[in-house]
């Protein structure tokens, strides 16, 4: 179960993303101190400000839940469709291997 400090970070950057007419996010958990955090807008890529190297994980996680990804089949593919502070998040998500960068892009 991931902690309720991840889940408001994982949400607010799909808020932000979304806000800002991002056409795909990338979340790469093994980025470490670089930014493992960027969204693409009008083609150019923005990072954001990178978290601790160990919220990333938990992010992709979170990810996994918010789509209700299964745990061992691969590639994972959901969707994510939920309201939050008055928007509609509609997010495809696609996770190709284990430990793997997470790609979305909004539906």
């Amino acid at each position: 179960m991931v902690d309720a400090p991840i889940r408001r970070f994982t949400l607010l950057v799909l808020f932000q993303a979304q806000m800002d007419g991002a056409t795909e996010l990338v979340i790469d958990p093994s980025a470490g101190e670089s930014a493992g955090i960027r969204y693409r807008v009008s083609g150019l890529w923005h990072d954001l400000a990178p978290p601790p190297a160990d919220v990333l994980p938990g992010v992709v996680a979170e990810l996994k839940t918010l789509a209700g990804l299964p745990e061992r089949i691969f590639p994972k593919e959901g969707d994510i469709d939920l309201a939050y502070s008055g928007v509609r998040l509609r997010w495809k998500v696609v996770i190709p291997m284990p430990d793997d960068i997470c790609l979305l892009t909004p539906m």
